[in-house]
C-alpha cells in the first residue's frame, strides 16, 4: 500500500527495482544507530533482505516501505512484529535526504496511521540513546521513554525505547 505523506515525500511497498539504491545508501554511516556491524558487502545481500521483507508482509507480520522523496530514494522504514500488538518501528534516512525533515515526517505519518489501522496495544521506537537527532526528533512528536536496554550481539546499542499508545 503506497502512502503519500505529503506534496514531496510518500511511502511505497519495498521492492527490488530499489535494490541498487538501497545497496547505495545502506553504509557505515547509516548503521552507526542500527544493530548491524556491517552494511551489506554485496547487493545480493540487499536483495536477499528485500525478499525477506516481501514475505513477512505477505505473511502479514511486518509492513516494510521505501521513503521516496521527490520521487527519489531517501530510506527505508517498518513496522516489524504486528502480531504481538507490541510491534516496533524502525526507520534509516540515507545521507542525501538528511536534515529535510524527511523523518519526522515519516516517523509522525506511520506511527499515527499504525495506530489507527492496526491491531495493536502500542508501538515501540527503540532509540540509541546517542543518536541525539532521533531523540530530539522523538521529543517533538510527544513520545514518552517507556523502556531502557541493550540490544545487539556484537554491537551493542544502549536504547530508550519510546512508545505510541492506542487511546
Amino acid at each position: 500500500m503506497e502512502h503519500k505523506i505529503n506534496d514531496v515525500i510518500k511511502l511505497v511497498p519495498i521492492a527490488e527495482d530499489y535494490a541498487a539504491a538501497i545497496f547505495k545508501a545502506f553504509d557505515q554511516e547509516v548503521i552507526t544507530y542500527l544493530p548491524l556491524d556491517a552494511p551489506p558487502a554485496r547487493i545480493e545481500d540487499t536483495i536477499a533482505f528485500i525478499k525477506h521483507s516481501k514475505e513477512q508482509m505477505e505473511n502479514e507480520t511486518d509492513l516494510v516501505w521505501v521513503i521516496l522523496l521527490k520521487n527519489e530514494f531517501a530510506g527505508c522504514c517498518g513496522i516489524h512484529g504486528i502480531p504481538s500488538r507490541q510491534p516496533h518501528f524502525g526507520l534509516w534516512i540515507g545521507a542525501k535526504a538528511q536534515g529535510q525533515g524527511v523523518g519526522k515526517a515519516v516517523v509522525r505519518y506511520v506511527l499515527d496511521w499504525g495506530i489507527s489501522n492496526l491491531d495493536v496495544e502500542y508501538i515501540k521506537y527503540p532509540v540509541d540513546k546517542r543518536n541525539s537527532k532521533s531523540i530530539q526528533l522523538i521529543h517533538g512528536l510527544g513520545l514518552k521513554a517507556s523502556d531502557n536496554y541493550v540490544m545487539g550481539d556484537q554491537k551493542k546499542l544502549d536504547i530508550i525505547e519510546y512508545r505510541l499508545y492506542k487511546t
